[in-house]
């Protein structure tokens, strides 16, 4: 790896970490009787922290390399689909797995009222699940063609797989690189999860517990989304990814009577909820392994 690729990784990761702690830090000294703003502001800017790190990386760098990025996804329809349907896949088979465990915990109504009001929209609404199967199939669908997500989660595609990857790659080679690249993901979102964000704040041992599990299901995500950025050359099909996984993945709490993100699920947060997309990154981790022999 010559000197000016590295340097450019270390650019980038201390702008990211600089913001993303430094913020996490201050938010520890500014929270009161209406809120914490300075965890508020994190929280709504997070997936613009990596691609204004990417922007400031090049410019003090003077990198003018050019962008692994293009949104003609139709020129691999095979890749899109993978990209756009089996995280949704996954994701309800780990709800499934998780409430035939627990039970107890199924309700069987969907509240998807609850659900938008983590996009700030107010109201209330719950639906019955007559058909679980017809239910999870419109839901893979909806969130596989929910395009202004995905968009958004370029922001951190870009830091993250489009710009970083690449230069793990030549310095680790793939697997050790991807590994890396979703660990060092996964440490950036520790200060969301510290104060409370996509796990129960009465769950055992946390907040620790859940800054570990989110790790662990940052790494599943993050290689999946490595493995299809490397095949493409292309981190729009890692949006899409992500974008899925964002969607589809607040949905299994709102199918249960505690409506609380646990160490185990619903989510794909928990342990069960994520178990479809740690096998998948275990099998596409195998694969780049091969992938690495043939190549050296």
């Amino acid at each position: 790896m010559d000197k000016e690729c590295l340097k450019q990784s270390w650019v980038y990761l201390l702008l990211v970490y600089a913001v993303c702690f430094g913020l996490g830090i201050a938010a520890l000294f500014t929270q009161n009787t209406s809120g914490n703003p300075i965890y508020s502001f994190l929280q709504k800017g997070f997936t613009a922290i990596p691609v204004l790190a990417v922007l400031a990386a090049r410019r003090m760098t003077r990198d003018r390399s050019p962008w692994n990025l293009s949104l003609r996804v139709w020129k691999r329809p095979g890749l899109w689909a993978f990209c756009a349907f089996m995280p949704g896949v996954l994701i309800a088979l780990g709800a499934a797995m998780y409430f035939w465990v627990f039970p107890e915990d199924y309700s069987g109504v969907f509240n998807y009222g609850a659900l938008a009001s983590l996009t700030g929209v107010s109201g209330s609404g719950m639906q019955t699940v007559h058909t679980p199967f017809a239910f999870w199939m419109i839901a893979i669908a909806i969130s596989a063609v929910f395009i202004p997500v995905q968009l958004l989660e370029l922001g951190e595609e870009i830091g993250w797989r489009e710009y970083l990857l690449p230069r793990q790659v030549r310095r680790f080679g793939l697997r050790r690189a991807v590994l890396l690249n979703s660990f060092l993901w996964g440490a950036a979102h520790l200060t969301l999860i510290y104060f409370g964000f996509n796990y129960s704040a009465s769950n055992p041992g946390a907040p620790w517990s859940n800054m570990a599990m989110m790790l662990l299901m940052c790494m599943a995500v993050g290689v999946i989304c490595c493995y299809v950025t490397i095949i493409s050359g292309n981190a729009i099909y890692a949006a899409i990814v992500h974008g899925v996984v964002n969607i589809i993945g607040e949905i299994p709490v709102f199918l249960s009577l505690g409506q609380k993100n646990g160490l185990l699920g619903p989510n794909p947060t928990g342990l069960i909820g994520m178990a479809g997309l740690l096998l998948c990154a275990a099998v596409l981790l195998v694969r780049l392994g091969n992938r690495e022999k043939h190549e050296t």
